[in-house]
């Protein structure tokens, strides 16, 4: 019956559409691939801890998984891993993070602990963070962050940013596009109890006039 088989053969269109098995499988392997390989650069190497110190330690683990660095003898973020400078000087301290668009994960952080100097941190658009890793971060960094940027992730919510209230040297937190953030009216609320001498920025549920003053 010809009409039978035109109208049990699948359209040419949806065929078209349709993502063929070996796609699919070769996109799961390279996420699999890549995820693995990200992990590699989180790993911590005490041996190498004790041979450079902390600081050149972070350094390196940060420009490994693609964010940068400023020490506190420059101004500028540092972000290519070959620019390190030769050998051990442990003068130089690391005093902010960068981690926008990197590939850190949570196993890295215990490299914060030891950072005498390090006040300010972005995490911005990580695909790894989470509300555990925030917990992780904040424990490390209590007495001296003071400058957080945290956002564009969907992985932390309310549970994540309550973390933060350790955090009892913090003079400014700015929190935007943290879409897994269901009450943020109760996050701030907890936040500013905790943090009074802190100035939180989270659009669009922070006073405009605040956020431009910054």
């Amino acid at each position: 019956n010809p009409l039978g088989r035109l109208l049990a053969r699948p359209s040419l269109k949806l065929q078209q559409n349709l993502p063929s098995q070996n796609a699919v499988s070769s996109r799961t392997f390279m996420g699999m691939f890549q995820g693995w390989f990200d992990a590699s650069f989180n790993k911590v190497d005490e041996a190498r801890i004790k041979e450079v110190g902390p600081d050149r330690a972070a350094a390196e683990w940060i420009l490994r998984c693609g964010g940068g660095i400023r020490w506190n003898t420059s101004n500028r973020y540092l972000r290519d891993y070959n620019s390190l400078p030769p050998g051990v000087n442990r003068k130089l301290r690391i005093v902010a993070i960068d981690g926008t668009n990197s590939a850190i994960m949570e196993e890295g952080f215990i490299l914060l602990q030891n950072l005498e100097m390090l006040e300010e941190m972005i995490l911005y658009n990580n695909n790894y963070i989470t509300d555990e890793s925030l917990g992780y971060m904040a424990s490390y960094t209590r007495q001296g962050m003071k400058r957080l940027k945290v956002g564009k992730s969907g992985n932390i919510t309310d549970k994540g940013l309550m973390h933060l209230r350790v955090l009892e040297k913090l003079e400014l937190l700015h929190l935007e596009s943290l879409p897994a953030v269901v009450d943020p009216k109760n996050v701030l609320s907890e936040l500013n109890k905790r943090l009074p001498e802190c100035q939180i920025i989270f659009p669009p549920h922070t006073d405009p006039a605040e956020e431009d003053s910054v």
